[in-house]
């Protein structure tokens, strides 16, 4: 769903020659590393020899990308876990029962009908690989990996029009969802402060033509092309810009950050999901040496889906292509445990769980309830 945050890439209409955009970026970036870094022998204030290293830096919640880089010439491998639930119905900001939709909301193809199949209750469940290198003191790449599974739970409603319920159909998706390249380049660093930059690209490389049994008003249980939603991939080809601030004093730190996904054209289905703007601002504690508890205030918008596909044709809400995207904010509690404390100086664990407070939601559209997922990092 555009509700979920979770999101997918997969095949874009045009032919864009992959690598070599990516390349291409990195190399700029390289050069204006190499660049930065001649600027700065000239005026950086030398480290005085036997000096002690500076301490290193509280880490950022597990749910901000950019803020966190590897060490020059180190890898940083890590699993990532991600999970998340969905139910209730929203138009706008306000609740409406599944009777209510199946007797007033309109069907897009025949606006003379109603639909007839509203969700009850999406299960998400994601399972991200994350590759980090460290090229330079300011400079990092990442590369992401990502499987995902959505099980829907549905309510069909009997005959063309009524609020007699048919019964339940429990369908599922699953397959390869986002594969991404991002650079991270921090553009400035002193005692207290830093900015970064990220831009990154979400490939076309997973599938977006899932197909499950779903039952109809008749009784009839065909197998039907999966909603927009419970796609494992979107087949979009995505820019990823962000920016990051981050800042700490002693135990305190603390940041905001700012990443959009906006896909360049539609994918081969003739649709793409609506641009992406998601708002991160945080602040962490440390407890004591390697734990690190954070708060963070999550924020995203994003359009409604822009063409449609004619095999998602069927008298559901989730059909309708304007019942995607929204605005929502949601608060998250989490923390980091670095592996020093059992001895395990390259591994940590990083764990996040949050609640959305305020939806508005471009609907009919099922609503979040909750998302929790943990980070297993490895230094090499």
């Amino acid at each position: 769903m555009a509700g979920i945050s979770i999101k997918a890439a997969g095949k874009a209409n045009s032919r864009v020659k992959l690598p070599s955009l990516f390349a291409g970026s990195l190399v700029a970036l390289c050069a204006f590393d190499a660049y930065a870094a001649d600027v700065a022998v000239a005026t950086k204030t030398p480290q005085v020899k036997g000096e002690a290293s500076p301490a290193p830096r509280p880490p950022a919640p597990m749910g901000v990308f950019g803020a966190d880089m590897p060490a020059k010439g180190k890898f940083v491998i890590a699993a990532m876990p991600v999970f998340a639930n969905l139910s209730g119905q929203l138009i706008g900001t306000r609740s409406v029962s599944s009777q209510y939709i199946v007797a007033t909301v309109p069907w897009f193809v025949d606006p003379t009908k109603t639909v007839r199949l509203v969700p009850q209750n999406i299960a998400v469940a994601s399972q991200t690989g994350v590759l980090s290198y460290g090229l330079s003191d300011d400079l990092a790449v990442f590369v992401t990996a990502s499987i995902i599974e959505k099980r829907l739970d549905a309510l069909t409603f009997r005959g063309l029009s009524g609020i007699v319920p048919r019964g339940r159909s429990y369908p599922g998706t699953f397959g390869l969802s986002d594969f991404t390249t991002s650079a991270v380049y921090r553009i400035y660093q002193d005692e207290i402060h830093r900015i970064q930059v990220n831009l990154g690209f979400a490939y076309p490389f997973s599938y977006d033509t899932a197909r499950f049994d779903l039952l109809q008003p008749d009784g009839s249980v065909p197998n039907i092309r999966a909603f927009y939603g419970m796609q494992p991939g979107s087949g979009t080809f995505d820019i990823l810009p962000g920016v990051v601030y981050a800042g700490n004093i002693g135990k305190w730190s603390w940041g905001v950050s700012y990443r959009g996904r906006l896909p360049l054209a539609n994918n081969l289905q003739n649709w793409r999901f609506g641009d992406l703007h998601e708002f991160n601002g945080w602040a962490g504690y440390t407890v004591f040496p390697g734990v690190t508890t954070t708060f963070r205030v999550n924020g995203t918008t994003q359009g409604r889906i822009s063409g449609f596909d004619r095999e998602i044709l069927g008298r559901a809400t989730p059909t309708n292509p304007a019942f995607y995207g929204g605005q929502r904010v949601e608060l998250f509690g989490g923390g980091v445990i670095s592996g020093k404390l059992i001895g395990l100086d390259a591994a940590s664990v990083a764990f996040e769980a949050g609640l959305p407070i305020y939806q508005n939601l471009n609907g009919p559209q099922i609503s979040k309830n909750w998302q929790a997922g943990a980070s297993f990092r490895l230094k090499i």
